[in-house]
This record gives structure tokens, C-alpha cells and sequence, in this order.
């Protein structure tokens, strides 16, 4: 028989505490400082299945769930190459925390583009922990005068649940009554669903990206949004930031800091390798250290190209590299891992040795359909093939 839980969130900081806005490097600073208090929960995370409550408070105080969020929300208005580079050295301690902050942390984007008062609702508080859901499985919703009639529904996969206040979901519903079902985000209240205690996994444990429902139930119209209203290509309804993270596309984006967990593992074994004394002469440790460094410069150069790109969201072909090259850097830093991991010895079949870990949650988050080469890479050459192959433009 499945099991149900209700764990209540994770306690907010008091409602006097202010959200101070932090500079790229004071995020940076703030991430490495905790890197070693992660690591010693890390083992904690496995056995929870979840994050420990001090691992999210820690993050809490840092204010690294902020990141993105605009100044005027209350946020440190950065970009996606500080979520990438804070989640990168985040997971160097603990995958699991690392995961939950790029998750956690990314959904504030979508919420930001909501209507005012939903806004309100979200930021008001001292510390805002939005969990995605990237689809719900169930009948399509009805739309009402007072928005979205939702039948029960469950989810999956639904990432660092356990401490989030709100969940943002996508659903298929109609924009107008009568009208057919397309793809809308809704905003839920963490309250309002109940959990199923199924993550039970072999890595990546300490996110209890568990599975929950939710019984039928009204949205409000402020809470409810067209998927395309996040596009930069369409006009915003409710008013779109004007920073640089607003004017890219999140459907090429929205992934890039899942990409710092594969870069923070893939940088933890070899600190791992070295902390050992370097053991396992076979291991090329410059090389590999080399394909990292690589993987997250390539990531940066296409997070700037996109910033800079005279096309809303970015062209196709700007989209479509990133989304190969997500899939390229976690694919590259996966074997990195298992490099590190096969040079290890037998000794690395232990729970207790760190580099186990670090190998299960680097293929656990590899399993991602982000970092899958098959799927993003020919994406990228169609589109390269189309920008070769296009006619001028005509001159004026």
C-alpha cells in the first residue's frame, strides 16, 4: 500500500529578517563558505531521503534561493551564470542541496511573470521556496470566471517538496471557457497537496523528489498563466523584469543550473581523488580537470551569447546550443566521475567512502532528459543546417 506524508515545510527565517541583495561574487563567496557544512550532511541527506532542515536553513540565510529573483521582489536580480556557478560549488558538498537550490531557486523566474498578486503572495515572505512540476497527470483543468477548475491530479519527480512553501505545475487548460486546453503553469499552495513517500532511489536521495496529489480543486485566476507568456518572443501580460535572465527563453535555459550539479560532482571526486593522495596511477587528473574547466567555460559563453543575442529569447540556433551543450557538459562530467570512481578501488564500494556518493548522484542527475546527447544534439545541427543554408536578407 503506498504511504502518504504531510512534512511541513522547512521553517522561514522571521518575518523581520530582510532579504539582502547579493553581488555575483558575495553569492560565489556565500556557496563555497558552506561547501563543508554540506558535505558533513550530506550523509544525513541519504538517509532522510530528503534535505535535512539545517542543510535548507543554511541555504536560507545565504539568500541563495534569490538569485534570480528581481530587486524589486526582494531578490538579488542575477543571472542564470551565477545560479550555474553557485550550484556548481554548492554541490561539491552535497548533490542533493546543490539539485534543490537550481531547482528551488530557477522557479522564482516563472513566478516573476506572474500577475501582481500572485507575486505578492510568493515574495512577501521572508524566504520563497517555489518546487517545479514540470506537468501534472490528470484530466485537463476548466476554466471559470474565478480561473482554473482542476480535477486531482498527481505529480512526480517533484524536487525538494518537502521544504517547499508553493509548487508551480503545469497543466493543459483552456484560455478562455469553452476554448481548447493548452499548456498554462499554475501556482499551488505546498498545503494543498498531499505527499506519497516513493523516492526510494540509488542517487541523488537527499532531494526527495518525491511523488504527491492533489485533490480537485479551484486556482485562482491570479495564480494561473499561459506556458507561452514565459516565451520572451510573446508579449508578457503582467509585465516581464527587464534584467537579462527575462530576456532568454527559459525553455533553453531553465536547465542550466541542473548542469552545475554535474559540474560540482565531477569537481568533488576529483577533490576526493586528491584528498586520497592521488591514488590510482592510470587517472589522468589534469586532463580530466581540463574537460571540467571546458564544460563550464562553454556553458558561460552560450549563457553570454544569449544575453547579448538582438533576438528575443535568443534564434533558434542560439537556443538550440544550449540545450546541446547542457547536454554535452553533464555528459562530459559524468564520465569524469566514472573515471575517478574506476580508479578508486575496491574500497569505493562502500557507503561510507565519498566517492560512492558522488558517483551515485552524478548518474542519478546525468539521467536527467536535459543531459541526453541524443536528444539535444541533432536539434542543434538541424538548426546550424537552416542558419548555413538561409537566403541573405535582402538589402535595403
Amino acid at each position: 500500500m503506498t504511504t502518504t506524508t504531510t512534512t511541513a515545510p522547512t521553517s522561514s527565517p522571521p518575518a523581520d529578517a530582510p532579504r539582502p541583495s547579493l553581488t555575483h561574487e558575495e553569492a560565489l563567496s556565500a556557496a563555497r563558505a558552506l561547501v563543508p557544512r554540506l558535505r558533513d550532511q550530506a550523509p544525513e541527506a541519504d538517509r532522510l531521503r530528503t534535505l535535512p532542515d539545517a542543510a535548507v536553513r543554511l541555504l536560507d540565510e545565504a539568500h541563495l534561493f534569490d538569485l534570480l529573483t528581481p530587486h524589486g521582489l526582494g531578490g538579488s536580480g542575477l543571472g542564470f551564470d551565477t545560479a550555474l556557478l553557485v550550484t556548481e560549488e554548492l554541490s561539491r558538498g552535497c548533490a542533493s542541496a546543490g539539485w534543490v537550490r537550481a531547482v528551488l531557486g530557477g522557479t522564482t523566474w516563472a513566478v516573476a511573470q506572474m500577475p501582481v498578486r500572485a507575486r505578492q503572495e510568493v515574495f512577501a515572505a521572508p524566504s520563497t521556496r517555489v518546487a517545479l512540476q514540470l506537468r501534472l497527470d490528470g484530466p485537463p483543468a476548466e476554466r471559470a470566471a474565478e480561473g482554473c477548475l482542476l480535477p486531482a491530479q498527481r505529480g512526480r519527480f517533484c524536487s525538494g517538496v518537502d521544504h517547499a512553501e508553493w509548487i508551480l505545475a503545469g497543466v493543459s487548460a483552456p484560455a478562455v471557457p469553452g476554448g481548447e486546453p493548452e499548456p498554462h503553469v499554475v501556482l499551488l499552495p505546498r498545503r494543498r497537496t498531499e505527499g506519497i513517500d516513493d523516492w526510494h532511489t540509488g542517487g541523488l536521495r537527499g532531494t526527495g523528489s518525491r511523488s504527491f496529489t492533489t485533490p480537485a480543486l479551484l486556482v485562482p485566476e491570479h495564480r494561473v498563466l499561459p506556458l507561452s507568456a514565459l516565451d520572451p518572443v510573446n508579449p508578457s501580460p503582467h509585465g516581464r523584469p527587464e534584467t537579462a535572465p527575462y530576456r532568454m527563453a527559459f525553455a533553453a535555459t531553465g536547465t542550466t543550473a541542473l548542469a552545475g550539479v554535474l559540474l560540482g560532482t565531477a569537481r568533488a571526486a576529483l577533490d576526493a581523488h586528491a584528498e586520497h593522495g592521488g591514488r590510482g596511477s592510470a587517472l589522468d587528473a589534469p586532463a580530466l580537470t581540463a574537460a571540467v574547466d571546458a564544460a563550464r567555460a562553454l556553458l558561460l559563453a552560450d549563457l553570454a551569447a544569449l544575453a547579448a543575442s538582438g533576438t528575443p529569447g535568443g534564434s533558434p540556433r542560439e537556443r538550440a546550443r544550449i540545450r546541446r551543450d547542457i547536454a554535452y557538459a553533464g555528459t562530459r562530467c559524468r564520465e569524469v566521475v566514472n573515471a575517478v570512481y574506476e580508479a578508486s578501488g575496491a574500497g569505493a564500494i562502500y557507503d561510507t567512502a565519498p566517492v560512492q556518493r558522488i558517483w551515485r548522484d552524478a548518474n542519478a542527475a546525468a539521467q536527467h532528459p536535459a543531459f541526453d546527447l541524443r536528444r539535444w544534439g541533432p536539434p542543434h545541427a538541424e538548426a546550424l543546417s537552416a542558419a548555413v543554408t538561409a537566403p541573405p536578407e535582402a538589402s535595403p
